[in-house]
């Protein structure tokens, strides 16, 4: 009697350590994972990874990215990625994408290619593993083979970090999500200064300053694009700047805005209490999401 007793206490012991290892070790919380199911989930969030450029991204140079990232890519890159983040959303994850997109065009564009945020850059590392396909975006966006400079990783000057987020939100229009990747913006300066340089020189100056190399026409002319919005962002009287019809797209928490107007009232000191508050809405003024300086990872052209 005793000796059965014992045997049940040992297997009562036995599966009360299993049921406490599957809790403690978060299995019961992890999803099936599966790529068809993935799939699904990244066609029903396929708006979500819309690039939303404002009207100065030259609309050929998204075009070139468009055609370049073939979608059964993306289907791959998704599901390898959430194969290990499978506590994220499709929504979140997508987020990501778009950060990643965002910056490519960044890239083709400027001379200056650092990224700074971590998860755009794990996503990043997950889409290169797949060589064949990488390859091939890289030479139909890039016209050539592009890999991560990692010597360039850690803190950058202020200046950097300044001067990406004004490029950011003069191409891209900024949704409330925009801080949850890259952080509150104007915590290192509001880039007034490097928005009075490029109004103060003329065009060519600017190209040699700060244009990427060997760059594609489409790319160019969205930086010539850029520099004259800023030259009549900071000329145009206050009331004309008002007048400019911004773009929108999306709703509710996917809402998306082009704040460069705020922006430009703002930083001369024009903005009412209303455009200041709109202005940080988008920006992420007093979000609590910590903006960087360190550099996850430099692109570069081989």
């Amino acid at each position: 009697m005793n000796s059965v007793l014992t045997i049940i206490g040992i297997s009562v012991a036995v599966i009360l350590i299993g049921v406490a290892i599957f809790y403690n070790t978060g299995a019961r919380k992890r999803p099936m994972q599966n790529a068809d199911r993935h799939r699904e989930q990244l066609k029903l969030e396929w708006d979500t990874l819309k690039v939303r450029p404002t009207a100065l991204v030259d609309e050929e140079h998204v075009g070139h990215l468009k055609d370049a990232l073939d979608q059964s890519y993306l289907e791959k890159i998704n599901d390898a990625f959430r194969q290990e983040n499978y506590d994220w959303s499709q929504s979140k994850i997508n987020t990501q994408f778009r950060g990643m997109f965002r910056f490519f065009l960044l890239a083709s564009i400027f001379r200056s290619k650092e990224l700074f945020d971590k998860d755009v850059h794990r996503l990043w590392e997950v889409m290169r593993r797949f060589d064949e396909e990488y390859q091939d975006f890289c030479f139909r966006f890039f016209d050539g083979e592009i890999t991560e400079d990692a010597s360039e990783r850690g803190e950058r000057h202020a200046e950097e970090r300044e001067r990406f987020e004004v490029k950011y939100l003069m191409l891209f229009q900024l949704g409330e999500r925009t801080p949850q990747i890259w952080g509150e913006f104007f915590q290192y300066g509001d880039g007034k200064d490097f928005v009075e340089f490029i109004s103060k020189h003329d065009l060519d100056h600017i190209k040699q300053e700060y244009m990427a190399e060997n760059i594609a026409p489409a790319a160019e002319r969205t930086f010539e694009n850029l520099y004259h919005h800023i030259k009549w962002g900071m000329e145009a009287d206050a009331e004309e700047l008002r007048t400019h019809q911004s773009e929108t797209e999306g709703a509710g928490e996917d809402k998306d805005v082009d704040v460069s107007i705020l922006y430009f009232l703002s930083i001369r000191g024009e903005a009412t209490e209303e455009e200041e508050e709109e202005l940080g809405r988008f920006t992420g003024k007093g979000s609590g999401y910590h903006a960087t300086n360190e550099s996850f990872g430099k692109l570069q052209k081989i």
